[in-house]
C-alpha cells in the first residue's frame, strides 16, 4: 500500500479523478440523474487532458501511461455504454442501440491496447481518441431530450468505433488559441447546468458541433493537400 502511494504523482491524481468521474457517472445515472452522467463524462475529459498536461510539466509515474488506460477504459469507454443504454430503455431500438455500444466499447479498448504499444509522436493519434468518442456521445446526450434518436446514436456509436479502430491520423490540439477554446467551452457548459439546464443544451449543441468538425477533420486536411498538390502540378 505504501509503495503504491509513494508511486503516485500529480499527474496520477488526476488520472484518477477521471476514472472516478466515470465510476460516479455510471453509479447516478441509474438513479435517474440524466443529464449529469454524461456531465460528469465532460469533466473526465477535462482531467484526461489535464493529466497529460502535468505529465509533461511534471515527471510521470511508472505506472501512469497504465493508469491512464485503465481510466479511459471506465470513462470514455463503459459509462458512455451504460449512460447510453439507459438513455435508451424503453424505446424500440434500445437492444439495436446496446449492440451498436458494445461494439463501440470493443473498438475502445483495443484503440487504447493499440495505443499503448505503437505511437506517432506526439503530434498525432493513429485513430480517433477514445475520449473524443465519450465527448462526442456526451454532448449528443447533453442535448435536449427531443433531439435523441436510438438509431441515430447507434449510428453515431458504430462511425465512433470504426474511426476508432482505423489508422485515420488525428493531429493533437497543440495551439494555445484552440485550447483556450475548448477550454472555455468545457467550462461554460459544466457550470451552466447549476445554473440553467437549457444553457447547458445550447452550449452541448456547440460542442457537438465542434466534436463533428475534428472528427471529420482528416477528410478536410485530405482535401487540401489534394488541392493544394493540384496548384502546384498546374503550374
Amino acid at each position: 500500500m505504501n509503495q503504491i502511494l509513494h508511486t503516485l504523482k500529480l499527474p496520477d491524481i488526476v488520472t484518477i479523478l477521471n476514472a472516478l468521474c466515470g465510476v460516479i457517472a455510471i453509479i447516478i445515472v441509474l438513479d435517474g440523474f440524466t443529464y449529469l452522467a454524461p456531465l460528469l463524462i465532460l469533466i473526465a475529459a477535462v482531467a484526461d487532458g489535464a493529466d497529460g498536461q502535468l505529465a509533461r510539466r511534471f515527471s510521470s509515474s511508472e505506472i501512469g501511461g497504465n493508469l491512464d488506460s485503465l481510466a479511459d477504459a471506465i470513462s470514455f469507454g463503459a459509462a458512455p455504454v451504460i449512460i447510453t443504454y439507459s438513455s435508451a430503455t424503453g424505446t424500440k431500438a434500445q437492444y439495436i442501440l446496446l449492440l451498436a455500444m458494445l461494439f463501440y466499447f470493443i473498438c475502445g479498448i483495443l484503440r487504447l491496447a493499440r495505443f499503448n504499444t505503437m505511437h506517432l509522436g506526439m503530434n498525432a493519434f493513429s485513430g480517433l481518441p477514445i475520449t473524443a468518442g465519450g465527448i462526442s456521445i456526451s454532448a449528443y446526450l447533453l442535448m435536449d431530450n427531443g433531439f435523441f434518436d436510438s438509431y441515430i446514436m447507434a449510428a453515431l456509436a458504430i462511425i465512433l468505433g470504426l474511426l476508432m479502430i482505423s489508422n485515420v491520423t488525428y493531429l493533437k490540439a497543440r495551439n494555445k488559441n484552440i485550447l483556450a477554446l475548448l477550454s472555455m467551452i468545457f467550462a461554460v457548459t459544466i457550470i451552466s447546468y447549476f445554473i440553467n439546464i437549457e444553457y447547458t443544451h445550447v452550449m452541448a449543441s456547440m460542442l457537438s458541433g465542434l466534436m463533428a468538425i475534428y472528427i471529420i477533420s482528416p477528410i478536410i486536411k485530405k482535401n487540401k493537400e489534394v488541392h493544394y498538390a493540384g496548384k502546384r502540378s498546374d503550374n
